[in-house]
């Protein structure tokens, strides 16, 4: 758990520091290059501030804490810590105690999926994630990338604003996920255009008859 925070944390270009008597192998390698900054013991009162500071090499402006220790005490401590530097805690087994909740999430591309069952399941919510990363697997990637490409040809070459909305309500239609593996966005885009303008003009026609 504390392995996916961390990770999920240099995604979004935080500065990390772990304090555990025992880290996966991942950790410890992203440890020894430097990528996270590691006290490998397990946590004292006043680690991250306080009078009994300098016992650690902290980092500047402690933002985010994440209490996950299998001792009450040692969660108790850290909640107590953290809110005596006004840091935000996410307490992994009391949502009562958070400040903020994590969801699961997941992403493929372009699209982020966060679920969350408001700290009642976490559990729920992982398995929830899982069944998702199944359904909106790696072929979205490409399908939101068409669809990004698609967007600029249509905002470029579509000055009405309703007729766009009606062009982009097609193209995230199911059915156009086929083009992302078989067409160039210009040309979905384009043939959904034409599609558009054609009802456009006979539904003109018909209002003048």
């Amino acid at each position: 758990m504390a392995e996916r925070k961390v990770q999920a944390l240099l995604r979004a270009g935080a500065s990390v520091h772990v304090i555990s008597p025992a880290v996966t192998p991942r950790l410890a390698l992203l440890a020894a290059r430097k990528k996270i900054d590691l006290t490998p013991r397990a946590y004292r009162p006043g680690d991250l501030g306080g009078p009994a500071a300098g016992r650690v090499k902290r980092p500047r402006g402690v933002r985010l804490v994440f209490a996950a220790t299998n001792s009450p005490e040692t969660q108790r401590s850290v909640c107590k810590d953290a809110e005596k530097i006004g840091a935000l805690v996410n307490a992994a087994d009391d949502a009562r105690e958070s400040d903020f909740l994590v969801p699961a999430s997941f992403a493929q591309g372009d699209l982020q999926v966060a679920i969350s069952t408001s700290g009642a399941s976490p559990a729920l919510a992982r398995r929830l994630r899982r069944q998702l990363q199944l359904t909106l697997g790696r072929e979205y990637r490409a399908y939101l990338q068409f669809l990004r490409e698609a967007r600029k040809h249509v905002m470029a070459t579509v000055p009405d604003a309703a007729h766009r909305a009606k062009i982009f309500r097609k193209l995230s239609g199911a059915q156009m996920m086929d083009w992302s593996g078989k067409g160039a966005p210009r040309s979905a885009a384009q043939n959904v255009k034409g599609k558009e303008q054609v009802k456009r003009q006979n539904a003109k026609g018909k209002t003048q008859k």
